[in-house]
């Protein structure tokens, strides 16, 4: 068991910041992300052995997903108006402004919708490697990805409309 800790170990050191940087895209909170990252790695720990070790950042990767949904479905969603008023967007930098600014609007989506946008456009995965880590299948990941563009887009725009954002 020790090499299988030591590789684990390994792992977790040099893709810890990688995932976390996704889990804080479906949660939109730092803290919430740090306790599916963790809860998740706890899973892939029991399971390390039989994980390929071409494919461990997907496969924490998708263990962090199935951790989301899990407790995304105990959560209660955070209003809109809650999200804009936890941001200052006066006292940060443009970039940390854009970043919010993405993570508030990535919040409306639906976890499953969420999950898929950032799989193709974050993540950068072809839809078949999407569908692999959502458990899904690839005319799923299209229809996710498409609705979940297509209301990011929406939300986008009635964001930088609102007055004291962006767009004025």
């Amino acid at each position: 068991m020790r090499g299988v800790e030591t590789g684990f170990d390994q792992f977790v050191r040099e893709r810890y910041d990688q995932l976390l940087r996704y889990a804080v895209m479906l949660t939109g909170r730092r803290w919430d992300a740090e306790e599916i990252v963790q809860e998740a790695l706890l899973r892939c720990l029991r399971r390390w052995r039989r994980v390929p070790a071409d494919n461990a950042v997907a496969y924490a990767r998708k263990a962090i997903y199935h951790e989301f949904l899990r407790v995304a479905k105990r959560k209660t969603p955070v209003p809109l108006d809650e999200l804009v008023e936890q941001v200052d967007l006066a006292d940060f930098a443009h970039s940390v402004v854009e970043r919010d600014h993405v993570l508030i609007v990535l919040q409306q989506l639906p976890p499953r919708q969420r999950a898929a946008v950032l799989a193709r456009v974050v993540l950068d995965l072809s839809e078949a490697q999407a569908a692999t880590e959502l458990a899904c299948s690839v005319g799923t990941v299209k229809s996710l990805t498409s609705r979940g563009m297509a209301k990011v887009r929406q939300l986008w725009a009635a964001e930088t409309a609102t007055p004291g954002r962006r767009g004025t």
